[in-house]
Parts: structure tokens; C-alpha cells; sequence
């Protein structure tokens, strides 16, 4: 851990970067794409399966857990409707509002290995370990038995729909199959070079083509109608793990294991005497993973992918962008009396006294330009304190450290656990009796003012205790699901303890005034186009300022229910592809706020009128009742310092600020040894 000098309110302020934060690596298993609402579903191998709101800048809006026994080895959409399947046999049809299966079913009750849907979105089609194949009904909101194939030999690992939607393309060990939807019977089977290459992945194109790609490397395409092989190109040295196509269908993207490249192909026209041909010719590759590739998918023009090393990678020909598996909701909490960090991960909790610097000199300030930055020595170190781990098969979804180290709770989905903190000398005592029954498990745990407030998701019920020496209390109960009828994703509690914030997935914000048990609904802020990703409300005065997957980031007066001040053009999606995930606010000034990403750290000043264009009224009339301009300020970039994938950014105190971040060799080094390929003039 090193400390660090941003400019800030006062000047100077610490700032303790924390690098011993390590996420294990949760491989990506597969991908899938909805055109009809922009949203892309990513499955883990510990069973999570992750929503990413694609509209803008991409946003991890909503996360299914599950068990690694039951993660989706395959995912499909019909329109909105999300499909699943799993080596448990299970086909799911996901609810995306309550995050909880809508319809189960085992089509053949053995493993299911893939599915896709037509292009009608009438049908659906499983391939299983036992070869089976069957075909499902899914119109009017159901999914129902059609039809069952006839079996083939050996496990059906992809398969694919022709744009009729009349025949389906399966691939599996040694061969390419070609089948009639309407009678399940196979039309043609393609054998490949050896009767042990395994077909990984499958394209269909609107030309009736066929593309396939193999263990042993090769993209090989057919054409459809008369089984007929016309090219085959090796791509990779072994296991072409996923193909992509993008719209008009003239590039074709794969990737796999080895090497962990991921080439591009060009349709192109090739001149043969007096005979012109199309051949797939290698256009350009990107080196974005060190560790395999498993899933590839291709949105205008980006190309998303991940595998082993659990980055999702979006690249383009301008930039390229990596996401790390992090955890839904906070996943780091302070304690600033006792100088405390708690750290959350999947299955266990850590708990840290954050390192002390030296004494700074008096002239630190006019010593350091503006924008610059010190390291600090430390003059004690940080200290692991606690480790607590939860089972294998359970997932902290929520912790929190009270701000006077009294206090610590955490939820699973199961379970919520409320212990006694004692720090000299060293101690944890749960509390097992005498506890409410409304203590049930929290999607959100916040800590204020001697009180305990948890977000019970399945009722949308904001509950507040009252906590005493040894004692904790139900104090009340506020109703969220009037106002609240989608996933709730953020939650915040202002400073001063009288307002509550809530926003949910259908980008409404809600807050309420609280007075204990006559706490009331105050109003709902105007909806914006984009999904909220941050929220934070000032110290000592009632304005709040949010941030939106956009990049465009608003202050809002809840008294006078106005907007007082916004960004013009400061987040711009070709320079800044990550979302905000983060406000900071001062207490000291409050025209200065901190918002940071997955990369970078800004600090936002905010300035008066003259500092305006003409352009922001007509901005101004999306978000609010009509103002008159000169009102309203603008935020501007007054500084930038770069991270490497930032977790979360805390404030400590006035003065320290606390920022987790993973460091990417640390998290690779969890990882196998990465495969090693000769370079072009390296020795």
C-alpha cells in the first residue's frame, strides 16, 4: 500500500492505494446478445450469470448467482426472454425482474451441453450429452415439448438454426450434422479430417454456408446445400473454442486456446482465371487475453470476449477495454475510528488497519504543483486483523463495518449474521438470540447513526434496527415496492440520515424522507434515457448528484426539486468506455466531487454560468420541470489520475481517501501458466 497527494478541496489530501485486494479469476463460459434490448448475458464458472446494459457505456446492471454445480454452460435470447442451460439437464427460462427462474425443465434429464433459438423466436433446440436433441416450444410466454430426434452417437456440443429456421446444424465429436426440423431426421453428415477432432463451435450464415470450428485448429465451411466442403483454414495451433459473425456477415471472428488470439477473417473475392470465388482470408488479429478464449460475440464494431482469465474484453479498431470480474454492489467498507478496512469476497471476509505515514512536512503544500502527486513512507504498515470465511457453496452478496468499529454484519443469500466487534484486544462475538425475525438476508447493509438498515430484496422492504450495547432492535419498516417495481441496484442514505435514495433497473430514482416509522415517499426524480450508475448525496445540504452510463453526471436540489448543475461533454464513450462506478463528495467544498471508474480517477469542479454554452438549456429540459439557464451550473475535469481496475474509492476522513484496487499480475497469477508462442524476431 503507498499513499498518494491529489489535489483536492484543501489542497492536499491522502490518499492510501490499496493493492492487496485480490479477486480470484472467474472464468467466462459463454456469451449471448439481445438486439431487442441491448443486453448482454455472461455466464461464470461459479455458476453467476452477469447482465450487462449495452445501450452505452457498458454497465453490470444485474447479477444471477448460483452454484458452480449449476452454471450456464450455454445461454440463448428470444427477444427479452433469456434461456439457460446446465450439465444438471436443467433448461431455464431466467425472470429478469426477480433474478429467479421463470420456467425449469429437463428435456432429456441428462447434461445439457447447448440451445439455440430460430430466428422466429418460436422454437428452441437442446443438444444433450446422450445425443439427444430436442426441440421446444416456447410461444405464448411457455415452453413446451415438440419434438425429439432422432439420437445421434455422442454428446451434441453446438448447434445452430438456419435463417428459415427449417434445418439445424449440430456439431459434435468427428462430424457436422445437418437435421429436418420438422421430422428430426438427419438430411447430411459432414465427417471431419480425423474421427476424434471435436466440434466446438457453429455459424450458420444467410447464404446457407456452414462454419465450424475444431480441436485441432481448422475453420472448415460447407455449403449447406449439398454438404460440400469449400475451404478449410487453420487459425489456431489446437481448439477453436467460439466463432463470431458480425451483421452483414463478411467478418468472421475466432478464438480459442492456443494461441489465445483472436483472429478476424475477411470475406473476399478471389479471381481465378475466368472464375471469381469468395474465400475467408485473414484480415487482423487482436491480443487482448493471455489465458484461452471460450466466448466471442460480435456487436456492430466491437468484438466481446472472454475465457479463462474472466476479463471481459470489448475492443475496436480505436481502443480496447477490459473488465474485471468484480463482485456486484460494494465490496469494501470503512471504519474511520479505528482506521479499519472491510473486504468482501465471494466466500469470505477480510479485515485490515490500514497503514500510518509519517509526519508530513508543513510546507508539503507549496512543495507540491497542482495535479501532483508524493509517495508517502509508512511508518506502520498495513495489518490482516480477521479472516471470516463462509461454505464453499455460499456467496457474501452484502457486508459493512459500522463507522465505530462496533459492528459487523454481512449477508449471504441465505443467511444474515450480526457480530459484536472488539478490536483491543482482538474479538468477534455473533449475536444468536434474541434477534427479530425481520433480520433476514440483505442485498444492501448500511451502517448510520447507531442504526442498521437492510434492503430485503425478494419484498423491496427497507428495514431499520436499533442497536445497543448487546442488544438489536426492529425499529421500523419502509415500503419500497410502490415506487420501486423493478430490481433495485443502488442504495444510498444521505449523510445527515433524512433522506433515502433508492434507484432501480428501469432507471427510476425514488427518495424518502425519514421520520422513523412516518417516514414517507418525497418524489422520483425525471427518468433519463441512460441506466444510473452512481449515486451520492452532499453533507449539510440536499442536493444529490448522479451519475448515468452515459458519462453524463447531474446535481439535483431535492427541496426545491430542480436541477442545479450539469456536465456539458465530459465523458465521452469513444475516450471513456467504462461507466462510472463511484461519487465522492466534500464536505468542505461542495463544488468539488470525485468520480472514478475502472481506470481512471477524476476530480469535478463545478462552474458558474459563465462557464456555459448555449447547447444546455435544451439538455437541461430532459431532466427536470423547465429552469431558466442562467440557474444552473456546469461540472468541469479539473484533474485525472490513473488506476489499474478500480474497485471502489472511500473516504476515510476529510483529509484521507481510500482507493481498491486489483492489481492485474497479482490476479493472474492465480492463473496456469499462459501458453507461450514463438514471436517474429524474439529469441
Amino acid at each position: 500500500m503507498k499513499t498518494d497527494l491529489p489535489t483536492v478541496s484543501k489542497g492536499i489530501a491522502q490518499l492510501h492505494n490499496v493493492r492487496f485486494y485480490t479477486i480470484k479469476p472467474r472464468a467466462i463460459v459463454c456469451l449471448a446478445y439481445s438486439q431487442a434490448i441491448k443486453c448482454l448475458a455472461l455466464s461464470r464458472d461459479d455458476g453467476s450469470i452477469e447482465l450487462w446494459d449495452m445501450h452505452y457505456a457498458p454497465y453490470l446492471e444485474k447479477v444471477i448467482q448460483l452454484t458452480p454445480e449449476s452454471q450456464a454452460e450455454n445461454m440463448a435470447w428470444a427477444g427479452r426472454r433469456l434461456f439457460s442451460v446446465d450439465l444438471t439437464g436443467k433448461l431455464i427460462e431466467w425472470d429478469l425482474n426477480t433474478l429467479q427462474p421463470r420456467h425449469v425443465q429437463s428435456p432429456t434429464g441428462n447434461a445439457l451441453w447447448c440451445l439455440d433459438v430460430n430466428s422466429a423466436e418460436t422454437e428452441l433446440a437442446v443438444g444433450s450429452e446422450e445425443g439427444h436433441i430436442n426441440l421446444m416450444n416456447i410461444e405464448q410466454d411457455e415452453i413446451n415439448y415438440k419434438l425429439l430426434f432422432r439420437k445421434q452417437q455422442g454428446r451434441v456440443l453446438c448447434c445452430k438454426f438456419d435463417k428459415p429456421g427449417k434445418r439445424l446444424v449440430t456439431g459434435s465429436v468427428g462430424a457436422v450434422r445437418i437435421w429436418n426440423v420438422a421430422n428430426g431426421h438427419t438430411l447430411h453428415t459432414m465427417t471431419l479430417s480425423d474421427k476424434d477432432v471435436i466440434v466446438y463451435a457453429l455459424q450458420v450464415l444467410k447464404d446457407n454456408t456452414i462454419i465450424a470450428g475444431d480441436s485441432a485448429g481448422f475453420v472448415t465451411v460447407w455449403n449447406a446445400a449439398n454438404a460440400t466442403q469449400i475451404e478449410s483454414c487453420k487459425v489456431l495451433e489446437k481448439n477453436v473454442f467460439a466463432l463470431a459473425i458480425n451483421e452483414e456477415e463478411d467478418r468472421l471472428v475466432c478464438s480459442g486456446m492456443q494461441p489465445p488470439l483472436i483472429r478476424v477473417l475477411s470475406k473476399t473475392q478471389i479471381k481465378r482465371e475466368d472464375s471469381v470465388c469468395e474465400r475467408w482470408i485473414r484480415f487482423l488479429q487482436r491480443d487482448v487475453h493471455s489465458h484461452y478464449v471460450k466466448a466471442l460475440v460480435v456487436i456492430g464494431d466491437r468484438i466481446i470476449s472472454g475465457g479463462q482469465d474472466g476479463l471481459l474484453c470489448i475492443s475496436t479498431r480505436g481502443y480496447s477495454a477490459k473488465y474485471a470480474p468484480y463482485l456486484p454492489g460494494k465490496s469494501a467498507s470503512l471504519a474511520s475510528s479505528g482506521n479499519l478496512l472491510l473486504l468482501r469476497y465471494p466466500q469470505d471476509l477480510q479485515l485490515w488497519r490500514l497503514g500510518v505515514p509519517h509526519d508530513t512536512t508543513e510546507n508539503q503544500e507549496q512543495r507540491l504543483a497542482a495535479g501532483s502527486c508524493e509517495q508517502l513512507q509508512l511508518k506502520q504498515m498495513p495489518e490482516k486483523l480477521l479472516q471470516l470465511v463462509v461454505g464453499a457453496n455460499k456467496f457474501i452478496q452484502a457486508a459493512a463495518i459500522s463507522p465505530d468499529s462496533k459492528w459487523l454484519c454481512y449477508s449471504t443469500l441465505d443467511e444474515l449474521r450480526l457480530s459484536r466487534l472488539q478490536c483491543e484486544p482482538l474479538g468477534v462475538q455473533r449475536l444468536t438470540t434474541d434477534l427479530p425475525a425481520e433480520l433476514e438476508p440483505a442485498s444492501f447493509i448500511i451502517f448510520a447513526n447507531e442504526l442498521l438498515w437492510l434492503l430485503h430484496a425478494p419484498t423491496r422492504q427497507m428495514r431499520c434496527f436499533t442497536l445497543s450495547e448487546q442488544q438489536v432492535d426492529f425499529a421500523f419498516s419502509i415500503d419500497l415496492s410502490k415506487e420501486m417495481k423493478s430490481h433495485i441496484n443502488l442504495v444510498e442514505l444521505s449523510p445527515c440520515g433524512k433522506y433515502l435514495i433508492v434507484a432501480g433497473t428501469n432507471h427510476r430514482i425514488a427518495i424518502w424522507q425519514l421520520r422513523g416509522a412516518k417516514s414517507k415517499h418525497l418524489l422520483n426524480l425525471p427518468r433519463y434515457q441512460a441506466p444510473t450508475t452512481a449515486l451520492a448525496m452532499h453533507e449539510g445540504r440536499p442536493n444529490l448528484v448522479v451519475a448515468y452510463a452515459d458519462g453524463r453526471i447531474v446535481e439535483f436540489d431535492v427541496q426545491k426539486r430542480r436541477l442545479v448543475c450539469e456536465t456539458e461533454e465530459l465523458f465521452e464513450l469513444e475516450e471513456h468506455p467504462h461507466s462510472i462506478r463511484g461519487i465522492l463528495l466534500d464536505a468542505n467544498n461542495p463544488n468539488i466531487i470525485i468520480v472514478y471508474d475502472e481506470v481512471y480517477l477524476y476530480v469535478v469542479k463545478s462552474y458558474g454560468n459563465e462557464k456555459r454554452h448555449q447547447t444546455v438549456p435544451s439538455k437541461a429540459k430532459r431532466l427536470s420541470k423547465p429552469v431558466e439557464s442562467t440557474d444552473i451550473r456546469t461540472f468541469g475535469l479539473k484533474m485525472r489520475l490513473n488506476r489499474e481496475h478500480l474497485v471502489q474509492v472511500c473516504r476515510l476522513n476529510e483529509q484521507e481517501l481510500v482507493t481498491v484496487g486489483v492489481q492485474t499480475k497479482n490476479y493472474l497469477n492465480m492463473l496456469p501458466e499462459p501458453y507461450q508462442r514463438k514471436k517474429f524476431g524474439a529469441a
